[in-house]
């Protein structure tokens, strides 16, 4: 059965918080302005669209594979050092696009058998996960049965969903479960509503735009670090 606007509406909702937090947890992780991630997302995520016809419906946000080399990169390097890096491994794509083109993608997939890819990916996600420990269990670095409440409720009730819940209600589990957690932390004093009503429509503070000004600096060891993670 076709998907009313409707419910298309709500599965946008739904993608726009799971996108959201990855997006800007990359940035503030390694240190750079959140604000210039979101941008970026937004105008790749268009020309990504605009070259594709919108038949393929991605949004390009932010890698976590970068986390550790940018981090690293900027603390020792700055940023223009990092900007280096991530231009070369933009080239690295372009690299790899045409490769794909030309070789077809099976061809190159053979390269990248699960044996590979699985690994890696669950590194990454072992890299991330004293993070995740963190923010649901500690409150500025104190244990806090409050905050692995709030996080056990938002998990469980996700893990509900995506098993037992029927029709539409399976697809939205992430947008549910966060709607749960957002009124299970409003009566524990986690939200703050005034913060949210100061907060300007639009915004562009003064560390995003020296970033964004800043020129790159090609460097050996920002390029290696940085540009063969794909």
């Amino acid at each position: 059965m076709e998907m009313t606007s409707k419910g298309k509406v709500i599965l946008a909702l739904q993608h726009v918080l799971a996108m959201f937090g990855a997006t800007v947890l990359v940035p503030i992780l390694t240190g750079l302005d959140p604000s210039i991630a979101i941008l970026c997302a937004g105008i790749g995520t268009l020309i990504f669209h605009l070259c594709t016809k919108g038949i393929v419906p991605v949004f390009l946000g932010s890698s976590f594979a970068f986390i550790g080399a940018i981090g690293l990169v900027f603390a020792n390097e700055g940023i223009a050092a990092v900007k280096g890096g991530v231009i070369i491994a933009g080239l690295v794509y372009v690299v790899m696009a045409g490769a794909i083109k030309l070789f077809g993608v099976e061809k190159i997939r053979s390269f990248f058998p699960p044996i590979v890819t699985g690994p890696i990916i669950m590194v990454i996600g072992l890299r991330l996960s004293p993070v995740a420990i963190s923010s649901s269990m500690y409150d500025n670095g104190e244990f806090s049965p409050v905050f692995l409440l709030v996080s056990a409720i938002v998990v469980i009730t996700m893990i509900v969903i995506s098993v037992f819940a029927k029709g539409f209600f399976k697809l939205v589990p992430i947008l549910v479960a966060v709607i749960i957690g957002y009124l299970v932390s409003l009566p524990l004093g986690l939200v703050s509503i005034e913060e949210i009503s100061k907060a300007p429509l639009l915004g562009f503070e003064v560390k995003a735009l020296e970033q964004i000004i800043t020129l790159p600096r090609f460097t050996l060891s920002g390029v290696l670090a940085i540009a063969p993670l794909l």
